[in-house]
């Protein structure tokens, strides 16, 4: 999981850099466009430039006990930067004794002196493939379906539209005691999923808001840095 994170991580940065040569070369005028702490005002290799990106792809790994079994395990530790966003700091334990395994998430950077609230307007299957940062302090609502997840439910998360609706689906058939049975509430639950999982399918359009008191959200923005309609931010 910890290399499909990474591998979506360097597929943004690889996408604004190139986005970036091409704005460098329409306008000489502006020599301090920067991607991922990249200067292009300098040759890319230049020693501050590969200074800049051996740091952002180290991988530092370091002993922990496991929790499951007490046994020694390791702990690999990797910062990415998410162009037009912040740094994010990706954790994954792993133990050989048991085979248990982890993957956390934390967004790095100082604390943001504004609450941000992102509303994202899904119209297309399309959709549904872009990227999205989850933090663990933000309120997440579907009104579509009137779903409301509460700050802390499955910490923080950086996968798709798609990927993080599927998790909010595992989450609540496998913790929910009344998925099962033929009462009134088990089938007024199975219903919701259907719908739920209607939306998954992006035939039909939805919205996405991520209210966050740290302003640690982010959905991806192809056509950035320009404002995309789809994506509204409120401050």
């Amino acid at each position: 999981e910890q290399d499909t994170l990474l591998a979506k991580v360097q597929s943004i940065q690889d996408q604004t850099k190139q986005k970036a040569f091409a704005q460098r070369d329409a306008n000489d005028d502006d020599p301090e466009i920067t991607a991922n702490a990249i200067d292009f005002s300098k040759p890319i290799d230049d020693e501050s430039n590969q200074q800049a990106q051996s740091q952002e792809k180290e991988l530092y790994t370091f002993p922990a006990p496991c929790p499951g079994c007490h046994n020694p395990g390791v702990i690999k530790m990797c910062q990415a930067t998410i162009p037009y966003f912040k740094e994010i700091i990706i954790m994954a334990f792993s133990c050989d004794i048991c085979g248990q395994k982890s993957t956390e998430i934390k967004q790095g950077g100082g604390i943001s002196a504004k609450a941000s609230k992102i509303t994202f307007h899904a119209t297309c299957p399309e959709d549904l493939n872009r990227d999205i940062f989850k933090s663990d302090s933000c309120l997440l609502e579907i009104p579509e379906i009137d779903l409301e997840l509460q700050p802390g439910t499955l910490g923080s998360m950086y996968t798709t539209v798609e990927g993080v609706m599927q998790k909010i689906i595992d989450h609540l058939v496998e913790a929910n005691p009344f998925g099962a049975g033929d009462s009134a509430t088990s089938n007024q639950f199975k219903e919701f999923i259907a719908r739920f999982e209607a939306l998954k399918t992006g035939e039909s359009p939805f919205t996405i808001i991520l209210d966050d008191p740290l302003a640690n959200c982010f959905i991806y923005n192809p056509s950035a840095p320009e404002d995309d309609p789809k994506i509204e931010v409120q401050v």
